[in-house]
């Protein structure tokens, strides 16, 4: 079974290249729109010129139409990618694919989608989200749900953009290419080919994260509505959260995180990697004053985020007077938080809208780790603002499987699928055979 992968660029938001170099050990074959396929020889430059594709060796350029595709000389050779737009992410910086690159240009950037064999891509999943040293069991685990989000990926990627399913974590899941597999992660992959997680008779959404820090959230406290927007989006059965151990009485009241976080080492299968499970940021004032209405400028025109962020009638953001957690899901994530300003209140909807709101080049933060997050707040003699720490819980959204739970789960014995029936609850493992 074949799958398409959107290749982003560095940043892992954007799709356009401004330019690429390919290169294999087995040199390389074109297959260019118009005429018969050739040989290329290794590394090769390719740029975008007003919408046609143009292939840069030595000794020249060449326009090769609207799109190309570009294969190893060999059968199942490996091509290395680097793109001129991959910024400072250095594991995109080069990546290494196995299967046909199709390159398509738009205007003057150019698009990059990677068709090959679903076990080559589940492959590529499990070596970039998953440590190599990790229990088999846990891998198992991962291996599946790489499956089945390959399958089901929540945004509807291929209507829009052509392709099934990006490599971005940001998006979909982390897909850095393939590189050798260890004895243990060829054995996570072929233990469980073809597996993979169902409701109702199809691929079920196999979200997941890396560190919920105690407790898994609901799908709907952390996301839209792919379609619609909509927040919250109708539940999902099978996406809800649950306890990875003894927390607290009353959690997730914001006392019952205070008393969490105080813990030296809580009873959670989570806690066993406590630099995952929990973290703390402080912000001086100054630091915010300097950058956060520009952020929120910025984050106010970008479609993914705009539509969770509304601001008092004067449409300034003033000088920040305190921060404010409104309603929590079941895991403590904030649902929404309140900035208040001299200007008047602004309200920020979604995990990931409040984590961006925060980013920082002072503190060198680009987002809070997560939302499961309670402030201490600082004023100094006339009541200003002076200073803010931010307390949290785990890394990334928190929903469906978390890696360093599911670590923790393997370590007392579980095996796979009892991993993922814990996180699961109403969704099962088939083979789609």
């Amino acid at each position: 079974m074949q799958i398409r992968v959107g290749i982003k660029t560095g940043d892992l938001i954007q799709l356009d290249h401004s330019h690429l170099t390919l290169s294999s050990r087995d040199a390389l074959r074109a297959k260019p729109t118009l005429g018969e396929p050739y040989a290329l020889r290794s590394p090769v430059g390719l740029r975008a010129d007003d919408g046609v594709v143009v292939i840069k060796q030595t000794g020249g350029a060449q326009p090769v139409g609207n799109k190309v595709l570009l294969e190893a000389g060999k059968p199942g050779g490996i091509i290395s990618l680097a793109s001129a737009s991959t910024g400072k992410s250095a594991a995109k910086a080069t990546s290494a694919y196995r299967g046909i690159l199709e390159i398509t240009a738009k205007g003057n950037s150019l698009r990059v989608v990677l068709i090959t064999d679903l076990e080559n891509y589940v492959q590529g999943v499990l070596q970039s989200e998953v440590p190599s040293y990790f229990k088999l069991e846990a891998m198992k685990a991962q291996a599946v749900l790489a499956r089945t989000y390959g399958l089901r990926p929540r945004l509807p990627h291929k209507q829009l953009d052509g392709f099934d399913v990006c490599d971005s974590f940001l998006h979909c899941q982390a897909f850095y290419g393939v590189k050798v597999l260890t004895g243990m992660q060829q054995e996570a992959i072929t233990s469980t080919k073809n597996q993979i997680l169902v409701y109702e008779g199809r691929p079920a959404l196999a979200m997941f994260s890396a560190c919920a820090g105690g407790h898994t959230e609901d799908y709907q406290y952390c996301f839209s509505d792919p379609v619609t927007n909509a927040f919250p989006p109708p539940a999902i059965p099978y996406l809800q959260g649950v306890p990875e151990g003894t927390l607290p009485a009353g959690y997730p009241s914001e006392k019952a995180m205070r008393a969490l976080f105080a813990m030296p080492k809580p009873d959670t299968d989570d806690s066993w990697s406590m630099q995952h499970f929990k973290w703390r940021v402080s912000l001086s004032a100054d630091a915010l004053e300097a950058h956060m209405h520009h952020v929120i400028e910025q984050l106010q025109k970008d479609p993914q985020f705009a539509p969770f962020i509304k601001g008092p009638q004067s449409g300034k953001f003033g000088h920040i007077k305190s921060f404010e957690v409104g309603k929590r899901g079941v895991a403590g994530t904030a649902i929404n938080m309140r900035i208040k300003t001299s200007e008047g209140n602004w309200e920020i909807s979604k995990e990931l809208t409040i984590r961006s709101a925060f980013q920082n080049p002072d503190a060198k933060l680009k987002r809070l780790r997560s939302a499961r997050l309670f402030f201490d707040q600082s004023f100094d003699s006339l009541g200003l603002l002076s200073r803010i720490q931010i307390s949290g819980f785990g890394s990334g959204h928190g929903v469906g499987l978390q890696q360093i739970g599911a670590q923790g789960l393997a370590t007392r014995g579980k095996n796979y699928k009892q991993i993922i029936e814990h996180y699961y609850r109403t969704a099962v493992v088939k083979s789609i055979e």
